[in-house]
């Protein structure tokens, strides 16, 4: 006999789930169970079902939160910016553009009809200050009353968002206003403890950029994932994983640095995320636009020639290219980008082959004429030190254009 877990029904997409998991008379019955607890509790607090775990000697409740009730139920007490008292709070001060960055996260992915995600919210509240019981298991049913907060221990720009495009006048509300977000309720009322809560969640080893644009659904770092397996000497020779190529591997790359070398390449600007590039084929459009441009370019260049055609590289020649080269580094590929986007014709979405073949005229050497004393500095001890920064490249790219004779008015 197969078990119906074995052989799951197909969930339907109205979010309802199963139609014969659990009986109509069971689901009846939970549901004039539960009411008459809301019906109490009208006008004097909010009602939640609720999936309890013990967390260091804790319970903590997870609850789901309608978005219209985040700015009242939740409450963060943040250090303020001019503040040197970190015991004035139990959160770090509010950085304005990490919250810009959540709304406008939303605001894209929303706006595209696309799918996007916000991670729980984890606050804590004195025991004394809610009512709770365990029906069963893990299923608890929890009362907050009018008078209760929850204060935020992780996730303070997340509420800040949400409360300011719930509080927005434009359509920007309309874009969660039917959204719920879970929070993580830890049942705890020392103020140094949630302190330390704050302190041990923040011990997060941080992710890789190159991992972050390997998971990336649109935009310019889903170009480059494109873009890495189509042209020739990024294939098999990128990282996509850790945040450097790391020693005696065959990488050139991460896949970090051809993210830059993407927003470049159509916009001139490394920190355009090309947003606007928002489903899968928008993507595979742009992506095979750049990578015939790219393997053009690395066939072109006499230094690439050899290491485009090779499926894999030993380190001894990745170490090589790397020392004598730009284009082995993330600023040399980045500049390429920026001298890309004066081939590019935005109108028609194409490179100019012709004139990236004068690219592919520049010496790209760590001795070119381009790049001393503005990406290549020297030490003063026989060797030199790469400088990555905005002026340099700025400086750089200058005399590339002037040596080809272009406009820099792009």
């Amino acid at each position: 006999m197969i078990s119906q877990a074995n052989n799951p029904v197909q969930v339907e997409d109205s979010f309802k789930g199963n139609a014969d998991l659990v009986n109509s008379e069971l689901t009846q019955a939970i549901q004039q169970s539960i009411q008459p607890i809301m019906v109490m509790g009208y006008r004097k607090g909010q009602t939640f079902l609720a999936v309890g775990a013990q967390h260091g000697e804790r319970l903590m409740l997870q609850i789901n939160v309608h978005a219209t009730e985040i700015p009242t139920l939740l409450r963060s007490r943040s250090v303020a910016e001019d503040s040197n008292d970190p015991s004035s709070g139990k959160n770090r001060p509010v950085n304005e553009k990490h919250v810009e960055g959540i709304k406008d996260y939303i605001i894209e992915r929303a706006d595209s009809n696309n799918k996007w995600i916000l991670g729980p919210i984890t606050a804590n509240v004195a025991p004394n200050r809610i009512q709770y019981q365990r029906i069963w298991g893990d299923l608890y049913v929890v009362f907050i009353p009018n008078n209760t907060a929850l204060e935020i221990t992780d996730g303070q720009h997340r509420k800040k968002a949400i409360t300011e495009l719930i509080e927005s006048e434009d359509d920007d509300r309309d874009l969660i206003n039917e959204a719920t977000f879970a929070v993580n309720l830890v049942l705890e009322g020392d103020f140094e403890q949630c302190q330390t809560d704050f302190c041990d969640m923040a011990q997060t080893y941080p992710i890789a950029k190159s991992l972050l644009v390997a998971y990336a659904g649109f935009g310019r770092d889903a170009i480059a994932k494109e873009v890495t397996e189509k042209v020739d000497i990024f294939r098999n020779k990128t990282q996509k994983i850790k945040s450097t190529p790391g020693s005696r591997t065959g990488h050139i790359y991460t896949i970090n640095y051809i993210s830059k070398l993407v927003s470049c390449a159509f916009t001139g600007n490394t920190n355009n995320k090309l947003s606007e590039i928002n489903t899968e084929e928008l993507v595979k459009a742009q992506a095979e636009v750049l990578s015939d441009c790219l393997n053009h370019f690395f066939a072109t260049y006499p230094q690439t020639q050899y290491l485009a055609t090779q499926e894999k590289l030993k380190w001894q020649e990745v170490t090589e290219f790397r020392d004598s080269n730009i284009l082995g580094i993330s600023v040399g590929l980045e500049i390429l980008g920026c001298l890309l986007y004066y081939t590019y014709n935005s109108e028609k979405n194409y490179f100019v082959l012709d004139k990236v073949d004068e690219l592919a005229k520049i010496d790209w050497s760590k001795t070119g004429e381009c790049w001393q004393e503005t990406v290549v500095i020297n030490n003063g001890k026989g060797g030199f030190k790469i400088s990555a920064g905005r002026g340099s490249v700025s400086v750089a790219l200058e005399r590339c254009i002037e040596q080809l004779g272009w406009k820099s008015n792009k």
